[in-house]
């Protein structure tokens, strides 16, 4: 008879452990969804904006500025050629061009005094040329404090 006994105690057991155990599935999958929806929210909140800022960064565009004629006797013996030269300047920001319209007489003075002591030969080349605008850009970025000159473009260049 205790083996009656043990028997009727083992089925019991059985229905609590199934019970159990659906109770544990059930916190189980709760808290997998609670920890999923926390870590979606977490990702989209977060790094969501991260990725958003590094996929559009903000460049300020280029400006360009046209720098007034310049028209200048060239250092060849005689002191019978000239040269007339207009130029556009690429700059990295506005505050370069406006530095540039206040000081104007600055920047005008250091280019006439580079230009006037080039001779035919030094600028009659396309590398001459090349050089001449290095040169241009090294000045005025010497004199700039609020941007810099990345390009020299001449629109117009004429040596007679």
């Amino acid at each position: 008879m205790a083996d009656a006994g043990n028997e009727g105690d083992k089925p019991e057991e059985g229905e609590g452990s199934k019970s159990s155990k659906m109770k544990l599935l059930i916190i189980a999958v709760v808290v997998l969804a609670v920890l999923g929806g926390g870590g979606y929210f977490g990702w989209t909140k977060f790094m969501g904006k991260n990725e958003e800022a590094h996929a559009t960064p903000k460049e300020t565009p280029p400006v360009i500025h046209s720098m007034e004629s310049f028209l200048v006797n060239l250092a060849d013996p005689g002191g019978k050629r000239y040269l007339k030269v207009n130029m556009q300047l690429l700059l990295d920001n506005g505050a370069a061009e406006e530095e540039i319209k206040a000081r104007n007489y600055a920047f005008r003075d250091v280019l006439l005094a580079l230009l006037s002591g080039k001779a035919y030969d030094d600028i009659s080349t396309p590398n001459g040329k090349d050089v001449l605008k290095r040169e241009v850009m090294l000045r005025m970025n010497r004199l700039l404090t609020k941007g810099q000159v990345k390009e020299i473009y001449f629109t117009e260049f004429l040596v007679q």
